[in-house]
């Protein structure tokens, strides 16, 4: 296995790679409301009545749509791409693990394309309950969840539930997981977005915990994990879960176990129509628990120390085995757009399936990312091939990364943050938006856009495209090329044929303002970013222990700061995070732990990794070489 950053760029654009229906029949309501018409759209819905005609908007009115390119920063190689064909929703046969705001990255996706979405949602309980992480983009995005209250939240859910809807196969089926907060007024929506008919349980989670002695109410110990189908006829199979022990099958099941000729145990089993048949007892076992729609199943131990990554709302891998297995097949597309610290791509990689997943927080998709890798490595792929996976940025990009591409690439992905479309007119028009002529400079940040550049281009758009307009994007632009263009706009009022152009560079405010021009919001979606320094200094503390400190390390984005730090005590070609060390949170504080002591197995020359997130979306993995004693 081994990891390649320098394939940076995967770019899918709705109306060019990626087709996006636009019929009002697929995004059609509900007729039934259960047993009652349906006469009421979700909350944030749209239509708007006009003189002679009815436009239905959707969730646009609420959230505009935006259309920027995806950045792939990394792909994971497990030796078996060969084995994986490239298809509309995988165009690089990868599975897709991305960072950023999970409705716009759901609104380039194709439809149709997924067998089983799970989400686990923001529950509606409380900021310091749903804010794990910490950074900004979380941050952001909850704390415009909560400006709304309650009909707010809905209408972020609603926008989301949509997508879903569109992506799902007519076989299809989505689980969406709530608590008490909001679950009935969740329930009600979803009954208009999906159809009530469409129902199939209100699955609850029954979880056991310490009894506390409560005033007014009694211990809340479930969940609600609401599944709709796509149609009426989705794929099921019905769900077990694994027996916990020998004992347990035997007390629930009131089975007598024999011992056979060849000293293997066996119980008699029913074949159906009264009859008995001998079946080898880990045979009978293997069928599992058949389930209701009441699980009992606790939630992950404190003390376990191989699930267990250390944040509240992490999920036992056992319920999402259930789910998977119940409405999936091997081969099929699960997808997770609140992915988290990875439960749901790590149990369905677990289970031969494809997957799609997503996060806002940088932090969780690092997490998720080193939690596949280890699932892969020490089980998967040693029971079937493994597709490799990518993680890939919507709105926030490396821009160390951009300087690697090649120009045509470059150019391509910049007229599509841009907004514009990327088409090679002349040697120095680079694209259009909205028939305005674009240009862009090189991929280097040291490049800078010459007077001669702006000659050449005003000379290319008044011959070939006729007009009097363009823009020039690039890093940065030298004194003579801004003095050129002066000259240009000053004289336009006097005579047509010269050209005004719009100096932009990239990152600065102004670069922004072109792209959103919907929703003002929508300016803190993009943005280009650098990986934090980190400076790591260790100490020895006794036989083969040590103390490892990045309290040094610093972001090198605006106003960012450090948010989370990995450690891979053994590292071997790929990262991999030591049990225990993937995410470290001060108990008092809740802030990352800077500072850790680690004991190692033998003493030796050693390789470590220090992987480093900051609040902003940046990352950085450090890799020394050191000596144990």
């Amino acid at each position: 296995m081994k990891k390649k950053t320098l394939d940076p760029i995967a770019i899918q654009i709705p109306g060019t790679e990626t087709e996006i229906p636009k019929q009002d029949d697929f995004y059609k309501l509900p007729a039934r409301f259960g047993a009652i018409p349906l006469d009421e759209a979700p909350l944030g819905y749209e239509i708007e009545t006009r003189r002679r005609e009815t436009k239905v908007t959707k969730f646009e009115h609420a959230f505009p749509r935006i259309c920027l390119p995806f950045q792939e920063v990394q792909r994971v190689e497990f030796g078996h791409e060969e084995k994986f064909e490239k298809t509309e929703l995988f165009p690089k046969s990868a599975n897709r693990l991305f960072f950023g705001d999970n409705l716009h990255i759901m609104r380039q996706l194709p439809s149709k394309s997924i067998d089983l979405i799970y989400i686990d949602p923001p529950f509606f309980s409380g900021r310091n309950y749903n804010v794990i992480f910490g950074d900004r983009n979380e941050v952001r995005s909850f704390t415009d969840i909560w400006e709304g209250g309650m009909p707010g939240y809905l209408i972020w859910l609603n926008a989301r539930l949509y997508e879903m809807k569109r992506l799902l196969k007519d076989t299809g089926s989505i689980y969406v997981h709530l608590d008490w907060h909001a679950s009935h007024y969740v329930k009600c929506e979803m009954d208009k977005i999906f159809g009530a008919d469409n129902f199939k349980n209100e699955i609850i989670w029954h979880y056991s915990g310490w009894n506390k002695k409560l005033v007014d109410h009694v211990e809340r110990r479930h969940d609600s994990i609401f599944y709709y189908s796509r149609s009426s006829a989705p794929f099921f199979e019905y769900p077990t879960r694994p027996w916990e022990s020998k004992e347990e099958y035997i007390k629930k099941r009131k089975q007598k176990v024999r011992s056979g000729k060849d000293g293997r145990e066996y119980v008699l089993s029913d074949a159906g129509a009264g009859e008995r048949v001998e079946r080898y007892l880990e045979d009978a076992m293997s069928y599992g628990v058949p389930l209701d729609d009441v699980w009992d199943i606790d939630k992950i131990n404190n003390s376990d120390k191989i699930e267990r990554i250390g944040y509240p709302t992490q999920k036992p891998e056992i319920l999402l085995q259930c789910i998977i297995k119940a409405s999936s097949s091997e081969g099929g597309v699960v997808a997770d757009f609140f992915c988290g610290g990875g439960t749901t791509p790590a149990v369905a990689q677990r289970l031969n399936r494809r997957w799609i997943a997503c996060d806002q927080s940088r932090i969780a998709v690092a997490v998720t990312a080193d939690r596949i890798a280890r699932v892969v490595e020490h089980q998967v792929g040693k029971l079937f091939p493994v597709p490799d996976f990518t993680v890939e940025h919507w709105g926030i990009y490396e821009a160390p990364i951009l300087e690697k591409l090649t120009k045509g690439d470059f150019r391509e992905f910049v007229v599509k943050a841009f907004g514009g479309k990327a088409e090679s007119i002349s040697p120095s028009i680079h694209g259009t938006r909205y028939g305005v002529p674009l240009y862009v400079g090189d991929p280097s940040r040291s490049s800078r856009i010459t007077k001669d550049d702006v000659a050449k281009f005003a000379q290319a758009i008044f011959k070939d495209r006729k007009t009097n307009f363009g823009a020039m994007l690039a890093w940065n632009f030298s004194a003579d090329a801004r003095k050129a263009a002066e000259i240009l706009a000053a004289r336009e009022n006097k005579r047509i044929d010269f050209v005004r152009l719009n100096l932009v560079r990239l990152e600065d405010d102004a670069f922004r303002e072109h792209v959103v021009t919907k929703h003002k919001d929508y300016g803190q979606l993009l943005s280009f970013i650098q990986p934090p320094e980190v400076r790591i200094a260790f100490t020895r503390t006794g036989r083969l222990k040590y103390r490892f400190d990045v309290s040094e390390s610093v972001s090198l984005n605006k106003d960012g700061v450090i948010a989370n730090v990995q450690w891979d005590f053994d590292y071997q070609h790929r990262f991999s995070s030591t049990e225990g060390f993937a995410f470290l949170r001060d108990k008092k504080t809740g802030r990352p732990e800077l500072v850790v002591e680690y004991e190692f197995p033998g003493a030796g020359k050693k390789k470590i990794a220090c992987s480093v997130q900051d609040d902003q979306g940046g990352e950085r993995t450090e890799i020394m070489e050191m000596q144990v004693s």
